[in-house]
């Protein structure tokens, strides 16, 4: 059994009997501690132990003891791991009601609005067609320096000259023709000749006019108009 002090100083004295130095402070101006609870007169100085303990068990209110959910200690015997439990209920820790938690409805879809097309998405779109353009054009000259790409113009001379070197070689073999057919049917060569140049001549305008008809309507379907923005 530890013997209890005889003088302690007020906050040894508030540690012993498991309370806050404010409690003994209350306790002195409360009148629950004599002027023989303390060593000076006024009560002052060291606090009699043996005294002070008797004053608090004859002085202090029970409800009050209660109500700070402090068990003041009045025995003689002190234990030294007795701590004060605290009776004050953290605002954080008390239940909450569910009328207090407020719920907030959810939000309205907000309607997408249309996107304007203004002067400088105009422009974004003007620019890059623009570079398309000259992609392109610069992909026609590269193929065109390789030889993969030539231009129409050029294409419809090169056929005109074959179609008129065909032209050649086949009326230059009308006379070899007339002489074979001459010695087959014994006639002579010179009207076989004679004819058949007048029938190629023949199939020759016929062929031509077929084809200026084919050339004309094939412009009518290509024709076309741009019309530029002002």
């Amino acid at each position: 059994m530890q013997l209890e002090p005889e003088h302690l100083t007020q906050a040894g004295f508030a540690r012993h009997m498991g309370v806050s130095r404010a409690a003994v402070s209350q306790w002195k101006s409360g009148d629950i501690l004599s002027d023989g609870a303390f060593t000076l007169p006024g009560r002052k100085g060291k606090v009699i132990v043996s005294v002070a303990v008797e004053d608090v068990r004859r002085n202090r209110d029970i409800g009050q003891s209660l109500g700070n959910g402090i068990e003041t200690r009045t025995s003689t015997e002190a234990v030294a791991d007795e701590k004060a439990v605290p009776t004050e209920v953290q605002p954080d820790l008390l239940p909450v009601k569910p009328e207090a938690v407020a719920v907030e409805p959810p939000a309205a879809p907000t309607q997408k609005q249309p996107k304007i097309d203004t002067v400088e998405d105009q422009l974004k779109r003007a620019r890059l067609e623009e570079q398309h353009r000259k992609n392109r054009i610069g992909a026609s000259e590269e193929a065109l320096q390789q030889g993969l790409l030539m231009s129409s113009d050029d294409a419809r001379e090169q056929m005109s000259r074959v179609a008129g070197m065909m032209l050649q070689i086949f009326e230059g073999a009308l006379t070899d023709f007339a002489a074979i057919t001459a010695s087959q049917f014994n006639v002579p060569q010179r009207d076989v000749l004679h004819t058949l140049k007048n029938e190629f001549r023949k199939v020759r305008k016929a062929a031509t006019q077929k084809e200026q008809a084919r050339i004309t309507e094939l412009e009518k379907a290509t024709m076309t108009s741009v019309e530029l923005d002002g």
